[in-house]
């Protein structure tokens, strides 16, 4: 469980003030019930507490529907069966974060990672593998095909240096695993990413998008599995219960965008990438 030993260096948290508020335990995890659930603003008014920000294309953050102590009290309940509502603690969680709009906004790693993910599976279909490698300064020669994907995985992801950059690393390994598979599926020809359909480009996508919201949920919550979870077996199946549900709210979301289809070399696509994970986000957020 948990970030994985790959990601090193410091991580600086992107979480807000009210984050840490002094909750006693007993009084956050006692299973009380929740505060009633609202839909999140629309409205444009920023919240004077958060930093500019130069994105284009995305609106000024929500006022968030929920406090940081409600998504640890849904997590904290789901945690310690005292609930199995996944999407109670998925909807808490968009929601002390700010909602879709501002998730998107923090999500600038995650961003930047699935436009490189989406470029270089074009450039596969397009100029061919060993071409793309070339262009991307990655030297095939004599490597074996794990050593290989590593350094892609370098190449999409950058630096680690927070835990939202972590979720964008930790997500582009698992679209990587994606490309891993197909190469095994043809006899270990790693060519044969030249020759990936739309389906398989739009669920390499899939699993990205999936992969970066349960790692970002996991690394503001992870501590409510450590707390309150002795047993290993428990919530590693807890675990995957939770990623499960987010995996099929997102897939949903993804083929209506269609990622596949979109270039990813265009001027526009910063804002088609910010609308993906927008409407990504929003899968939780109308849950009821």
């Amino acid at each position: 469980m948990g970030t994985s030993s790959i990601f090193d260096g410091p991580v600086n948290s992107l979480l807000p003030d009210d984050y840490n508020d002094s909750v006693p335990d007993n009084s956050e995890d006692d299973g009380t019930p929740e505060p009633k659930e609202i839909e999140p603003s629309n409205g444009d008014s920023a919240d004077p507490d958060q930093p500019d920000d130069q994105d284009k294309g995305l609106e000024q953050p929500i006022v968030p529907a929920f406090r940081w102590k409600d998504a640890k009290t849904a997590m904290t309940n789901y945690v310690k069966g005292l609930s199995s509502d996944r999407g109670r603690v998925m909807n808490h969680y968009v929601g002390a974060s700010g909602g879709s709009k501002q998730l998107t906004r923090s999500s600038a790693a995650g961003r930047s990672t699935a436009v490189s993910l989406g470029r270089i599976l074009q450039d596969f279909r397009n100029n061919g593998v060993e071409t793309t490698l070339q262009s991307l300064q990655i030297d095939y020669v004599g490597k074996g095909i794990k050593s290989l994907l590593s350094e892609l995985v370098n190449v999409i992801s950058g630096k680690s240096n927070s835990k939202e950059d972590m979720a964008a690393r930790g997500a582009a390994n698992e679209a990587v695993a994606e490309m891993y598979e197909v190469i095994t599926e043809n006899d270990g020809d790693i060519e044969s990413l030249r020759r990936i359909d739309e389906l398989t480009f739009r669920k390499i996508l899939e699993v990205f998008m999936s992969e970066y919201i349960f790692k970002r949920v996991m690394s503001d919550l992870q501590s409510r599995f450590e707390k309150y979870e002795n047993n290993p077996k428990v919530a590693v199946q807890k675990e995957q219960e939770l990623k499960d549900y987010v995996k099929v709210k997102v897939e949903l979301r993804v083929r209506e965008i269609r990622p596949e289809t979109l270039d990813y070399s265009s001027k526009s696509i910063s804002n088609e990438v910010n609308n993906l994970f927008t409407k990504c986000f929003q899968a939780f957020e109308g849950y009821l």
